[in-house]
């Protein structure tokens, strides 16, 4: 009888190719889903709704217990263009809180941590969105957005809170700093998260790494594994000496989460957050 030998090292190495082509198969499904979601992500970040729209439609992810304790108001910039705001915390609070967030975000993104901050401290929290995003529609421009900050402290102490401290994170850093010259009076407390210092758009570059107006009253907190975001807290705390005032209130975090994921993932953030605001009453 005849017998055909087969040689099991080629039916290896194509079970082997098999499994290799299958891998990289599925491996470039998850890479184009990853990709159509991060797509689909910033299409939604891009698009705005009107400055007067409800919270809930403007915000869909955010719990409705959160969105019970928000109230839509508006701000408006010096060029009369009208931003889409929210209060949450009580009219009439001895101290408010003006949040410039970072430059991918919304007021969206912030109402639970106001929601939160407001019922610990009784602060009143007003959060603006930027240009060009969530309920601020028409054109972006970030050379505005510090006049825009001036305007939503103005817009707070108009509804009775005299005392104001701004809170700002990543970017949001670059608009709060260059701010503070045209704030009258000044913030009883600025509170820097992930400092960013320099902002740029087509209409030009914000400027916040050369501080002037600043306030004795100053708390730091940032991700230590970040080098470019140390060297950022260090031009501040630099600027702080260089003016004569008091060394800042500090909180390094030993972790890379920056900005928003900093104060969600840190609760000892939150809470220095808290005392930063707290300490204007």
């Amino acid at each position: 009888m005849l017998r055909v030998s087969v040689d099991p090292v080629p039916r290896r190495r194509l079970l082997i190719s098999r499994g290799v082509a299958i891998v990289l198969v599925l491996l470039l499904v998850a890479i184009v889903a990853l990709a159509v979601q991060m797509v689909r992500d910033r299409m939604a970040a891009g698009r705005t709704v009107p400055a007067d729209a409800s919270l809930a439609t403007q915000c869909p992810g955010v719990p409705a217990t959160v969105l019970g304790k928000a109230t839509r108001t508006t701000v408006t910039g010096a060029d009369g263009r009208v931003l889409g705001a929210a209060y949450v915390g009580p009219a009439g609070a001895k101290v408010g809180v003006v949040l410039r967030h970072g430059a991918s975000q919304t007021l969206c993104d912030w109402l639970p941590w106001a929601a939160d901050l407001s019922a610990t401290t009784g602060a009143r929290v007003l959060l603006f969105d930027r240009r060009g995003r969530g309920s601020s529609p028409g054109a972006a421009d970030v050379t505005l957005e510090p006049g825009d900050t001036a305007a939503a402290v103005a817009h707070l102490r108009a509804d009775g809170t005299a005392a104001v401290a701004l809170v700002g994170s990543s970017m949001g850093n670059a608009v709060l700093y260059a701010a503070l010259p045209g704030i009258h009076p000044s913030p009883c407390a600025v509170a820097s998260v992930s400092p960013v210092l320099t902002a740029t758009d087509d209409h030009g570059t914000v400027d916040g790494a050369h501080p002037t107006g600043l306030v004795a009253n100053t708390w730091l907190t940032w991700e230590a594994r970040n080098s470019a975001i140390v060297r950022e807290v260090d031009t501040v705390k630099a600027a702080l000496a260089k003016a004569g005032l008091p060394a800042p209130h500090e909180l390094p975090v030993d972790s890379r989460d920056h900005s928003r994921a900093l104060v969600n993932n840190h609760p000892q953030v939150v809470e220095f957050l808290r005392q930063a605001v707290a300490s204007c009453l």
